[in-house]
């Protein structure tokens, strides 16, 4: 099974950043693909939470179990991201920190459960999953004064791999 588009195109834009400016300061280690997770494991994760995981988040963890460096040297986490504690313990004071904001200026209702998908190593911006049937989408982030929702995986990937206002589907 090959890897999907969507996936392969941030691996090259991360691996090309790395190979052009490896000792800028503001570049990231390249990017680093996991062996995909087996259907056991996904079921696992998906049974840690009581929303259904986002359809691309499950496409992508079948192809890699997690990544390091899909944007601003930010992992994605993987299942056994979730197993090792990590997940959890690099967000959760952030989403606790957070919380009022996410309830009174972005108007996520309080005590919704939001998945993390990926927290930078300064706690300064993250990436979670909300429940579906949020109008503006399915992922959000959060960092250095913007949150932006994306519709899906795909649609944070494309970003991450232009950076094109045009990705975001919603800006708060």
């Amino acid at each position: 099974m090959g890897l999907p588009k969507w996936i392969g195109d941030v691996v090259e834009a991360r691996r090309r950043e790395f190979v052009e400016s490896p000792d800028d300061d503001g570049i990231f280690g390249p990017p680093v693909l996991r062996a995909g997770a087996t259907e056991p494991e996904i079921a696992a994760l998906q049974a840690r939470f009581s929303q259904p995981l986002e359809e691309g988040y499950v496409e992508f963890l079948r192809h890699s179990d997690g990544m390091e460096n899909y944007a601003l040297g930010m992992p994605v986490y993987g299942t056994g991201d979730w197993r090792s504690g990590r997940a959890e313990a690099e967000s959760g004071e952030f989403l606790r920190a957070l919380a009022d904001l996410l309830h009174e200026d972005a108007g996520i209702p309080e005590g919704t459960e939001l998945i993390p998908i990926s927290m930078s190593s300064d706690w300064t911006a993250g990436t979670f999953m909300l429940p579906p049937g949020d109008h503006r989408g399915r992922i959000f982030w959060l960092g250095h004064g913007d949150l932006c929702f994306y519709s899906g995986m795909r649609s944070l990937f494309r970003w991450a791999v232009s950076s094109d206002p045009g990705e975001i589907d919603w800006i708060l």
